[in-house]
């Protein structure tokens, strides 16, 4: 009876010992470590150093009013570059700023593999690959008004509003055309030093870009006056010229990790 007893309590001491290694080995295993983070792109707008608006009234250098009734456009194909000099492309990397959809001006990166980073490059427009393969979805759907079916390519960015100097009152900018001289699309690298924006699971940085809506009008180099040129929706040397004083007002402002 005695030898029973000891044998029953021995199986049972093994028992829980071995429960308890399981136990053990079940809470001590590392859980995997994530690898990506997202990032926040914000562009703010302004006119010179009044916030900008959609229904708003502004006087460019030129002393002509103008509002704003849409101001729509792409930005597309993002890249960081780590302190290492390695770049990270985010794929399907197209996105519509629409002021008037609220937030569209805060544009969520995802899946971007931590580390530390230093610069951000992006387009304004949509590039020659997407421009070619007809209408798509998402951002670039025909849903969005941003796609000639005449002319089979995006428009890059619409801006259209009212102005008394203008010959019938109003403005109308369809800007795009991806090929030769006369390519509206606009590339910038734009760089956080001194800061260095580090990407987390845990945390995700904001990159705070500024975009001066009065550089279309008030570009040294190239002035637009309403006056003589209201009506743009095609490409060629004008809407290369606007686009290109669209995207000389944008500027990176800082980064928040």
């Amino acid at each position: 009876m005695k030898k029973a007893f000891f044998l029953a309590m021995s199986v049972f001491a093994l028992a829980t010992i071995s429960s308890c290694k399981k136990d053990e080995e079940e809470t001590t295993t590392p859980t995997p470590t994530a690898t990506t983070g997202s990032v926040t792109l914000e562009m703010e707008h302004m006119f010179n150093d009044l916030e900008f608006a959609l229904g708003t009234e502004y006087t460019t250098a030129a002393g002509e009013n103008v509002i704003f009734n849409t101001t729509k456009y792409y930005v597309s194909n993002i890249k960081f570059t780590k302190t290492d000099g390695s770049v990270y492309t985010q794929s399907e990397s197209y996105y519509l700023v629409d002021l008037s959809a609220d937030g569209s001006n805060l544009l969520t990166i995802s899946d971007v593999p931590t580390g530390d980073y230093t610069d951000i490059t992006f387009t304004i427009g949509v590039d020659s690959t997407r421009n070619v393969s007809g209408a798509q979805s998402g951002a670039l759907s025909v849903a969005n008004g941003m796609f000639w079916s005449w002319n089979s390519g995006y428009i890059f960015a619409k801006l259209e509003g009212d102005c008394p100097q203008s010959n019938n009152g109003t403005f109308t900018y369809h800007l795009g055309g991806f090929t030769g001289v006369n390519s509206a699309l606009n590339t910038g690298t734009y760089s956080f030093d001194p800061a260095i924006m580090s990407v987390s699971p845990t945390a995700t940085p904001q990159i705070h870009m500024s975009v001066n809506i009065a550089a279309v009008f008030d570009n040294v180099d190239s002035p637009l006056l309403v006056a003589t040129s209201s009506n743009v929706q095609m490409p060629g040397a004008t809407a290369h010229s606007i686009a290109g004083n669209l995207f000389s007002g944008i500027e990176f402002e800082h980064v928040h990790n």
